[in-house]
C-alpha cells in the first residue's frame, strides 16, 4: 500500500466550474476554470486567461496556470503535484 500526498487538488463544483487549491486549504482557489456556452476560461491572478473547448484541456491548463503562478516546489525548485479526482476527466 502506498500513501501518496500531493501539493494541490482540483475540485469540481457542478458541471461548469472547477478550482485548484492547495491541499487541505479550501480558501480562495489558486486557479479557477469556468465553462460558459461550451468554452472553459481558466484564470489565475497574474497569469493571462486561457480559453479551451473541453474539460481535459481545462484541467491541463489549470495545472499549467498553477505552475506559472506558484513556480515549482520541492528540493532545488523541482517538482509539482496536483490530484485530479478519478473520473473528472471523463465528465462532459
Amino acid at each position: 500500500m502506498f500513501d501518496v500526498q500531493t501539493d494541490h487538488q482540483i475540485i469540481a463544483f457542478g458541471s461548469d466550474s472547477m478550482g485548484l487549491y492547495a491541499t487541505g486549504q479550501l480558501g480562495d482557489p489558486i486557479v479557477t476554470a469556468q465553462r460558459t456556452d461550451g468554452t472553459w476560461t481558466i484564470h489565475a491572478d497574474g497569469v493571462d486567461d486561457t480559453t479551451v473547448d473541453n474539460r481535459n484541456a481545462a484541467i491541463d491548463a489549470m495545472k499549467e496556470h498553477a505552475l506559472t503562478k506558484l513556480g515549482p516546489s520541492g528540493p532545488g525548485g523541482k517538482g509539482y503535484s496536483v490530484t485530479v479526482p478519478h473520473g473528472l476527466r471523463d465528465q462532459p
